[in-house]
C-alpha cells in the first residue's frame, strides 16, 4: 500500500479535511475515513483505484473494526456490504 497516496484527493478537495493544513501528515486510514464519510462516489472510486481493491478492503476493515471508529453508521453499513461483495463474500 502506498503511504499517503490519497493526499491527491484531499489536495483536489480540501473541504474533506478542512481543519488540517498539512495534508502530507495525514494517514491513508484517516483520509479514507473522510472520503467515505464526506466524499462523493467519484472520490471513493478514485481512492480504490489509488490503493487497489485489496488494500482498500484491508484499510477499511482496520478502520471499521477500531474500538472507536468515526464512520457514520449508515456509511459503515453500506461499505460493510460493498466491500464484502467486492471481496467475494456477499452477506
Amino acid at each position: 500500500m502506498k503511504q499517503n497516496g490519497l493526499t491527491k484527493i484531499i489536495q483536489e478537495d480540501p473541504s474533506l479535511i478542512w481543519y488540517v493544513r498539512k495534508h502530507s501528515h495525514i494517514s491513508d486510514m484517516s483520509i479514507l475515513e473522510h472520503i467515505l464519510n464526506y466524499g462523493n462516489w467519484k472520490q471513493v472510486q478514485e481512492a480504490i483505484k489509488i490503493l487497489g481493491m485489496k488494500d482498500t478492503v484491508q484499510l477499511y476493515t482496520s478502520l471499521a473494526n477500531k474500538r472507536r471508529s468515526n464512520l457514520m453508521p449508515r456509511v459503515k453499513h453500506y461499505f460493510d456490504l460493498y466491500f464484502a461483495h467486492a471481496s467475494g463474500n456477499p452477506h
